[in-house]
């Protein structure tokens, strides 16, 4: 746990000194920074992204800021990047500091109780399903799918995929947002793109029980 406070602790002290805290919580001087920054703004974004998840901020905002700046196509694939390898770099996180050592401290959370006892019952399926539904906190299940059995480059495959539709659309919206203002074919953009969403959601849930995964239980039975 000494070594969980040092690593927190420089975090904040490096968001603290640079100013990064105030980067991802103001959407415009965001922008601002990273449009004057050049070349080098595709880097500070990727790695805005990576601390903010590592420190369990939702990286919604920095989604948005990137279907702004990059577009709807350039902006997916980096905010795709961006969220992969935070992903990645969470779960492993978690691996390097060991499994019994966290264990102690977090393994009687209802949330990781819910994923290791969804994993060693459905396995790949329950990842699946996690992440397409949210269940848990996504930045919360890196580190807690870091615990498991799951194989890392499973995990990291996965998370891309099934992250790929809802970046998408929110690079989509907040790019087209920005450059036309609110206009009808906005607001029909919109909706398609919330009924596409719920539909995979949907989609996933019937999914889960064709395959017979049920996370309500696993959730009931963390929290007994």
């Amino acid at each position: 746990m000494l070594i969980v406070a040092v690593l927190f602790c420089a975090l904040a002290g490096v968001f603290h000194y640079f100013g990064l805290s105030d980067l991802i919580t103001n959407l415009h001087h965001l922008q601002d920074v990273i449009r004057q920054s050049g070349l080098f703004g595709y880097a500070l974004y990727i790695l805005l992204f990576i601390v903010a998840a590592l420190c369990l901020i939702p990286g919604s905002i920095l989604v948005i800021v990137g279907g702004i700046l990059f577009g709807p196509l350039v902006g997916t694939l980096i905010s795709l990047l961006a969220a992969t390898v935070a992903s990645a770099l969470s779960f492993l996180l978690a691996r390097w500091l060991g499994r019994e050592l966290l264990l102690k401290h977090v393994g009687h959370t209802a949330t990781f109780q819910a994923i290791e006892k969804g994993i060693a019952h459905s396995g790949i399926d329950f990842l699946i399903l996690t992440r397409l539904v949210p269940l848990f906190p996504y930045n919360i299940q890196n580190y807690a799918y870091g615990l498991t059995a799951i194989p890392f480059w499973s995990f990291t495959l996965i998370s891309a995929v099934t992250t790929l539709p809802g970046i998408f659309i929110y690079t989509l919206m907040s790019h087209e947002l920005a450059s036309e203002g609110i206009t009808w074919a906005f607001i029909v953009k919109l909706s398609v793109a919330g009924f596409a969403l719920f539909a995979l959601v949907q989609a996933a849930k019937a999914w889960a029980r064709y395959k017979h995964v049920d996370p309500s239980a696993n959730r009931e039975l963390a929290g007994k």
